[in-house]
């Protein structure tokens, strides 16, 4: 029996084979710096957005507080990031880079675009906007949960 799945199915199945592929080209990259993605990922954020609460970063992260916490543990031990109390709020812990993550940051990140960059011009400009543009849509359409 052939069984044909509907177009919604095999789209959002094609969109994470792409996404795995992706990641794992991506996650080389990072082996060279000795970072996981979810690293990475921290690195990102304080470096678009230092010194912010330790719960905005797990928000950001759309992960726990218990898992934020882990990873910053691990990364604090690596001397990339550093945690100090809220100066109004004591139960509150503010995340900045430390000087090394900073660098670091400023090293990966950029040569990481470029990498995302090199993947996507396997479609044409307009192909890749036509692309935005609707995985923009399905976005909106999909709203905030």
């Amino acid at each position: 029996m052939c069984w044909k799945l509907p177009c919604g199915v095999r789209t959002w199945l094609r969109m994470g084979r792409i996404i795995t592929k992706l990641g794992s080209r991506l996650a080389g990259h990072l082996e060279a710096y000795e970072l996981t993605p979810a690293q990475f990922d921290v690195l990102v954020q304080l470096y678009t957005a230092p010194n912010i609460l330790q719960q905005e970063l797990a928000d950001r992260l759309f992960v726990t507080k218990g898992n934020v916490v882990g990873l910053l543990n691990r990364m604090e031990c690596a001397g990339l990031v550093e945690r100090c109390s809220h100066p109004e709020d004591g139960r509150a812990h503010l995340v900045r880079l430390t000087e090394r993550g900073a660098q670091l940051a400023a090293q990966v990140v950029p040569e990481h675009e470029q990498l995302i960059e090199k993947q996507m011009t396997r479609l044409s400009p307009s192909e890749l906007e036509s692309l935005n543009q609707l995985l923009r849509k399905l976005n909106q359409r999909l709203g905030d949960d």
